[in-house]
């Protein structure tokens, strides 16, 4: 009994010391964002897709399926079938669960972009603004060889009944695009 104990404090420990080391309690904004951010540098799209706010993903749907309909009615079939496989047809992607869908297609613009990339990622500020929206810049350096680049972003994380969840870019809870 006391081994496990031993292990599961061990355990525990580990994952929350990168945590700690950056300020973030477990459950937090701050501990979601600095997963997400792990789970993009890792190319590991399956664990990123668990930190999108669900409604953004529902959304995000909406605003893909229409487009990829167009793509394989057209010269862009291969490539579409080729990033959802083994889906066939438009019915066979659309009956795809949106987390699944959501991981496919962020796989396949992974995979476009260049081999041998290394993310760094470091979270520089926090802003809450109510309870339940927070706001995170962080910094992100992208190395490929002896080439580097920097950028600074801003993330958005609501609390949703499911913990904080990171909201995408770009789409709006009600599938119409967010206003400037």
């Amino acid at each position: 009994m006391s081994r496990r104990l031993l292990l599961t404090f061990a355990l525990v420990w580990l994952w929350a010391a990168p945590l700690a080391a950056q300020g973030a309690a477990p459950g937090s904004a701050r501990a979601v964002a600095l997963r997400s951010l792990a789970a993009q540098a890792a190319h590991n799209p399956s664990a990123f897709v668990r930190d999108i706010d669900p409604a953004d993903l529902a959304a995000f749907r909406l605003q893909l399926l229409p487009s990829l309909k167009e793509m394989l009615a057209g010269q862009q079939q291969q490539q579409a079938l080729r990033i959802f496989a083994p889906a066939k047809t438009y019915a066979d992607i659309e009956k795809l669960s949106v987390d699944r869908l959501y991981a496919m297609y962020i796989k396949g613009a992974w995979d476009q972009a260049p081999s041998g990339l290394v993310f760094t990622n470091t979270i520089l500020g926090e802003v809450p603004e109510g309870s339940d929206l927070s706001h995170l810049v962080y910094r992100q350096r992208v190395r490929a060889g002896e080439r580097e680049a920097t950028s600074v972003t801003l993330m958005n994380l609501r609390r949703t009944p499911g913990g904080w969840k990171v909201q995408l870019e770009g789409v709006h809870p009600r599938g119409q695009p967010a206003q400037q």
